[in-house]
Formats: C-alpha cells, sequence, structure tokens
C-alpha cells in the first residue's frame, strides 16, 4: 500500500514537459545538493531480491535506482566465485546483489562519500562479509587508469555511469565520455569476461544502434573484441507508452569481452 508520495520538482525537467514556472532557483547544483542531504533524516529500509537497503528519499532519483531492479538480480546469478568490480557504484545496488551472489571478491568506486558510506551501512545490514566486499572514493577515469597500470583484470565490470547526455546538443561530447569510460573498463575485463553497461541518456539510447556503436569504439580503443550477450532496458515496473518513446531511457548491454 502506498502511504505517500515524494514530489520533487525539477524546474529543468518540468521546462521539458511545456511547464511555464516561474521558480526562482535553477538548479544546475541539484545533484550536489543531493549528495550533501543524501544521509538526512528521511531514511527507508527497503528490500528487492532479497537484498536490504538504506535509502534516503533526498538521494538522487529518490535514494534508490528501481529502474535496474532486473539488471542487478542478473549479477547476482553470474557472480559466483567471480571478481566483480562495479564502477560509479552510489550506494552499492551491483556491489551488493554480486556479494549476494556469491562472488569471491567485489570492489566497488564512486566520488560520493556520503553515497559510499551508505552502501557500507548496507553491508552491514545484509551481513556480508566486509572481507570479500569493499568500497573506494575516486574519480572512475583516475581509478580504471591506475588499475590498468597494475595489469589488475576483473572477471566482472559493471559500468553503470550518471546521465551524460541530457540533451541532444551534448551528444557527440557524450559519446566520447561514454567512448573513453568502456573503453577502459574494457581494459580491466579479462579475457572472456563480461562487462555491463549502461546508459541513462535518452538522446543515446533511442537511436537505433548508437550505443552499440559507441561500444564498438571503445573496443577497438582498447584493442578487444566484444560480442552482446543480453540487451535490456528499465525492469517492467518502469511500463513504456509508444505515444512517450523518451520513457526507453535505460540501455543495459551484457558483453563479453575477448
Amino acid at each position: 500500500m502506498i502511504k505517500s508520495i515524494l514530489w520533487r520538482p525539477s524546474t529543468e525537467i518540468l521546462k521539458e514537459e511545456g511547464l511555464d514556472l516561474d521558480l526562482e532557483e535553477e538548479e544546475e547544483e541539484e545533484e550536489e545538493e543531493e549528495e550533501e542531504e543524501l544521509l538526512c533524516e528521511r531514511v527507508v529500509k527497503v528490500v528487492e531480491n532479497g537484498i536490504s537497503y538504506m535509502i534516503s528519499l533526498d538521494g538522487q532519483k529518490t535514494g534508490f535506482y528501481a529502474d535496474q531492479r532486473e539488471n542487478r538480480e542478473f549479477i547476482s546469478t553470474i557472480s559466483d566465485g567471480q571478481r566483480v568490480l562495479d564502477m560509479c557504484c552510489y550506494t552499492g545496488g551491483f556491489a551488493l546483489n554480486a556479494a549476494h551472489g556469491h562472488a569471491l571478491e567485489v570492489t566497488g568506486v564512486d566520488t560520493s562519500s556520503p553515497a559510499l558510506e551508505v552502501a557500507n551501512h548496507n553491508v552491514i545490514l545484509n551481513n556480508l562479509d566486509p572481507g570479500k566486499i569493499s568500497f573506494l572514493k575516486q574519480d572512475a577515469t583516475i581509478f580504471m587508469k591506475n588499475a590498468a597500470s597494475r595489469n589488475e583484470l576483473w572477471d566482472i565490470v559493471i559500468m553503470d555511469p550518471p546521465k551524460l547526455a541530457p540533451r541532444r546538443k551534448v551528444l557527440q561530447s557524450a559519446s566520447g565520455m561514454y567512448r573513453n569510460l568502456n573503453s577502459l573498463a574494457m581494459r580491466l575485463t579479462k579475457r572472456g569476461g563480461f562487462l555491463m553497461t549502461c546508459s541513462c541518456s535518452g538522446a543515446m539510447t533511442q537511436k537505433s544502434g548508437q550505443f552499440l556503436g559507441v561500444l564498438q569504439g571503445a573496443a577497438s580503443m582498447a584493442g578487444r573484441k566484444i560480442t552482446v550477450v543480453r540487451q535490456c532496458g528499465a525492469a517492467c515496473d518502469h511500463p513504456i507508452d509508444p505515444s512517450y518513446p523518451e520513457g526507453a531511457y535505460l540501455t543495459n548491454i551484457l558483453l563479453r569481452v575477448l
């Protein structure tokens, strides 16, 4: 039963939807403000796929990316005995599922200290072995370049960056960022291993084949070959209205990296 709905209006999104609102403050620093408030008083416990999470209703996307539910569950099914790297891990959704699926070792990386504090709390909440799952605060590019210089490899790498192309006018530069991030991620993936890579930028995902083209370019940069094993979108509780194609904003692709 739904007891209440939390509505957090965004000036930017409301303008996109055609609402002419005279709001005093712009929200250019919205994500930064959300991170500062991540551990506010409005914290609730949720359970998904048998895993418990403490989430802040003031965090990014109201504290939890429910659209990745089925993709997180899938990660738990392929992680047994594997070494797993979760890039841009936020509060540890994919990392926790990997650990729950008996991964040998899990590393999560993010730039947000509040998010990582919640991630570590979630490890304790689920009685997971802290010796097998750890979280690091570092820029994704810096971490991956340093790991590559040490010739580190993981069996499974997850790349779920924030929205890099909020507008079509920045699509070209965003494509370059997606290509560079995924190229580094492929270099860290053991040959024959898996890279689960995501884009939540509708401008990127709604043009057929565009994201796959970016990934092929990333593979060429990394000197690797890739095959597509699985391609999904948001979970089934995110239905798409044919009259609103923008609802198909999420692409989640599992690649075998050779």
